[in-house]
């Protein structure tokens, strides 16, 4: 027995950002109730994450990295010295860097998302050294924080293991297929941790409260949308 996924407030909000059904209608709640829910709230930076995050889900992203691509990229790499399992005092043999080709996909994956985020419109507000999310990280004393608070909106943009993509599952080798081994990069969480330590997890905090905040005030906005559209339909006294 399946059950069918119901999309949570967060991902109806982020989704209505990129819908191509933006119609008013009177007698429904449509996807255009949603953002003028958001555009009334206050917490001007948590709404602007949320835009980022619909930026990011409509942009092309870098092709994740199987487990055959990492073995390819490990032949190509000097090989590392291991000793000879099954035998005290074995000789080393030589062996393939596995984890050292990982970590360097890993570096090319994160040179290449900073490279697609900086392109997305709202990241600049985010990063205003006034009006953003930088103020409070350089008041923290958090340094660098124009690359740290980068790197942590770069993982709420896209937070799923780059191993598994967020299915939580080891890929079968030479296949698409999922294994039922849970993926040993996330360990089955199915998501990449915060970069940069607490430094990170701090910022990450701030960056849930502004979204909170704005998640909140939607919820509370979108009660009086309905209101709002039978007034500008002439439907209902704006003085009533």
């Amino acid at each position: 027995m399946t059950t069918s996924h119901i999309p949570t407030f967060d991902e109806r909000l982020t989704s209505a950002a990129s819908s191509s059904d933006l119609s008013v209608n009177l007698e429904r709640r449509g996807d255009v109730d949603l953002l003028i829910a958001a555009g009334k709230a206050p917490a001007p930076l948590g709404r602007l994450v949320y835009q980022l995050m619909t930026e990011w889900d409509g942009t092309a992203k870098p092709p994740r990295m199987t487990p055959d691509d990492i073995r390819q990229l490990a032949e190509s790499m000097p090989r590392v010295m291991m000793g000879k399992r099954g035998r005290k005092g074995g000789r080393p043999v030589e062996s393939l860097d596995i984890p050292g080709a990982r970590a360097l996909a890993e570096q090319h994956l994160a040179v290449e998302r900073r490279r697609i985020l900086g392109r997305l419109k709202s990241l600049p507000a985010l990063m205003d050294p006034h009006a953003g999310l930088l103020p409070w990280v350089v008041a923290k004393g958090i340094a660098p924080p124009a690359e740290k608070l980068l790197d942590v909106l770069d993982w709420w943009a896209d937070r799923n293991c780059t191993a598994c993509q967020g299915t939580m599952w080891q890929l079968v080798p030479g296949t698409n297929y999922q294994s039922k081994t849970p993926c040993k990069a996330c360990h089955g969480t199915g998501r990449r941790l915060i970069p940069h330590g607490e430094d990170g997890r701090e910022i990450s905090a701030h960056i849930e409260q502004q979204v909170d905040h704005a998640r909140r005030g939607a919820r509370v906005a979108l009660k009086g949308v309905h209101r709002m559209k039978l007034q500008a339909a002439g439907k209902v006294p704006v003085s009533q």
